[in-house]
């Protein structure tokens, strides 16, 4: 029953508890402003990214950060790109909710590549796009954890 699922709002709660038990962690490492305010953004963003496979608010997100980044490819003339992209745009309208995009081994190829494909167009980058890639990757962690757990909980106590 979706009604007892975490919604929009409680998978933000979990990406935001997930940052912040991730700057805590890393504070000793001083990290910059701009670093603390790109991971925020992408653990975020990955804790909304699993449920792109169904009409959602992290899925009217990701349609249109694709715009933007697809927008950009063919600004650049990049069309390799902007077909590639356009191509995996389509997969979340072709899976089930709950299948490849909550899997780990997915949300965790989906972030390393991502990750070593902008640092390999723009090695100036490749540090912060792999630290990014982390921050989104924790984030889509988070989204996983919290709906096990509430179906967990569903189970225990709501049982029909």
């Amino acid at each position: 029953d979706r009604s007892v699922m975490p919604g929009f709002r409680g998978h933000l709660i979990g990406g935001t508890v997930t940052y912040l038990a991730i700057l805590q962690y890393i504070k000793f490492m001083q990290p910059s402003v701009p670093v603390i305010v790109s991971g925020f953004v992408f653990c975020i963003i990955g804790s909304l990214f699993p449920d792109i496979d169904i009409k959602s608010k992290g899925q009217k997100l990701f349609y249109s950060l694709a715009l933007v980044v697809l927008c950009c490819f063919l600004y650049y003339e990049r069309t390799d790109l902007f077909i590639g992209l356009s191509l995996l745009a389509i997969v979340p309208l072709l899976v089930k909710h709950r299948g490849l995009f909550h899997q780990l081994w997915f949300l965790i190829f989906v972030s390393i590549t991502t990750g070593l494909v902008i640092g390999s167009f723009h090695s100036d980058f490749s540090v912060w796009a792999m630290k990014n890639a982390l921050f989104f990757l924790a984030g889509a962690i988070s989204h996983i954890v919290l709906d096990k757990v509430v179906t967990r909980l569903k189970y225990m106590f709501i049982r029909k």
